[in-house]
């Protein structure tokens, strides 16, 4: 079926698609990057669909890297730009292993100046949360060390078992480790229409920092 989110088209698959086939809590923050995205070299990592990516792209990105394991997901993806008459060819859009081409990007020296990794959940269980901030922490680690500086980095933890408190201790120690200063410019969560009912604090399941790289010296 085809939906339209602040006025963008989207090509959802509601029957085999993961959460009903469209990431709907992200709608803030997808509106968020296209206002942010405007003559910037764009790396979108677990791409999926391409809801980041298509936003950019609007938003006047001078170009946009979408990076996704699933193959299917990237063709989606490339006839949203379709959808909304955006040229795929002008842009990038790559079936890849995003650790593996995270550490590939870094030795070749490549470098964006705004990312999204909106990786999906690691911790599925208490026993795997120490496993899944490793995994946090080896992608902005190289993420941090991608931009430019100035660069702009839109990281999101799912996993609702890893807090914020925590995910902002990972960040810490990946940017220390990258030695790469930056600053957080505001936290990001769910959309508005995702409550969290207060007795239960798990529902606060999304969550992100927008952080800038600092230039440094």
């Amino acid at each position: 079926v085809e939906v339209i989110e602040n006025g963008v088209r989207f090509w959802v698959d509601i029957v085999a698609g993961h959460k009903t086939g469209f990431y709907l809590d992200q709608r803030d923050s997808r509106a968020l990057v296209g206002t942010l995205a405007p003559g910037k070299r764009v790396l979108n990592c677990f791409a999926y669909t391409g809801g980041f990516s298509v936003y950019a792209a609007l938003g006047g990105a001078a170009h946009v890297t979408s990076v996704d394991s699933s193959e299917p997901s990237l063709e989606l993806a490339i006839e949203n730009y379709a959808l909304n008459g955006l040229d795929d060819e002008r842009d990038e859009f790559l079936v890849a292993d995003v650790f593996e081409l995270l550490r590939d990007y870094w030795r070749g020296g490549q470098r964006f100046d705004l990312i999204v990794l909106d990786p999906p959940k690691f911790a599925h269980s208490k026993a795997q949360v120490d496993a899944a901030c490793r995994g946090y922490k080896d992608i902005n680690f190289y993420a941090l060390q991608l931009l430019n500086p100035g660069g702009l980095l839109f990281t999101y933890s799912c996993s609702g078992l890893v807090s914020t408190d925590l995910f902002q201790k990972v960040l810490f120690g990946a940017s220390v480790d990258a030695g790469v200063e930056a600053q957080i410019l505001q936290p990001l969560a769910q959309a508005s229409d995702h409550p969290i009912r207060l007795a239960f604090p798990e529902g606060a399941y999304l969550k992100g920092f927008l952080l800038r790289r600092l230039e440094v010296g």
